[in-house]
């Protein structure tokens, strides 16, 4: 059987609080690449804009209103940051699609391996992005490296005594951030794993392994990163 793994690296970690690109984070990801490629044969990467996109939101948002304008300028800056990651990795035969069906075809192809992507569809988050891809390939685990370690009960910047969890069906998932099947996502309602992307994953049997945060920093690997963390399946 094919062996495909399917990574969403958070836009919230390629950067940091001076806009800089986060190069040591990057380091352990391009170390785990160069050492597991070979051992896949489908390897998708998805990036989201992170501070980049909100910081430029946050210059241009009180003379561009229309949200679809607003989005189309999110959506342009994780394709930047896909390429920072691509020129980053030096794969060249790694690529990077502008639509879905780009994505799609180059994913059925047998020789091509790596495909590197940002947002490709206005309203998607770059989760339900790394979903789709998922699905495409039948993969049915995403692997989300992010800012936050676990998904927890309550706001652990608030509340010091959250509890974190480390297994979730997305049906207790739904329950714990109030998604009712239909809902959409809310303007500026920041939860791990968007609505929409959460009942697509639902309905497609699709999990997501949420890790990161300071543990980042902590590990010195890949491997060991994603050996704590949340899995919602």
């Amino acid at each position: 059987m094919a062996k495909k793994i399917v990574v969403k690296i958070g836009g919230s970690i390629l950067f940091d609080s001076n806009l800089d690109i986060n190069f040591p984070i990057l380091k352990k990801f391009k170390d785990w690449y160069i050492q597991h490629k070979e051992e896949y044969d489908k390897i998708v990467i998805v990036t989201g804009g992170g501070a980049l996109s909100r910081d430029l939101q946050r210059r241009i948002g009180n003379n561009i209103t229309e949200k679809e304008y607003l989005h189309n300028i999110a959506m342009s800056v994780t394709q930047t940051n896909a390429a920072i990651i691509q020129g980053y990795l030096e794969d060249v035969d790694s690529y990077i699609p502008k639509r879905i069906g780009d994505a799609y075809e180059f994913l059925l192809e047998e020789k091509n391996r790596t495909l590197i992507s940002g947002g490709l569809k206005v309203g998607w988050s770059s989760d339900m992005d790394a979903a789709i891809f998922a699905d495409m390939l039948d993969a049915d685990t995403v692997y989300k490296i992010s800012n936050i370690d676990y998904v927890y009960d309550s706001d652990p910047k608030v509340n010091s005594n959250a509890k974190p969890f480390t297994d979730l069906t997305w049906t207790e998932y739904a329950g714990l951030f109030n998604i009712t099947d239909g809902a959409v996502q809310e303007a500026n309602k920041n939860i791990p794993i968007d609505v929409t992307c959460a009942q697509f994953c639902l309905k497609k049997g699709i999990s997501f392994f949420i890790c990161g945060g300071e543990v980042l920093k902590e590990k010195a690997t890949v491997e060991e990163i994603i050996k704590s963390g949340t899995l919602i399946h």
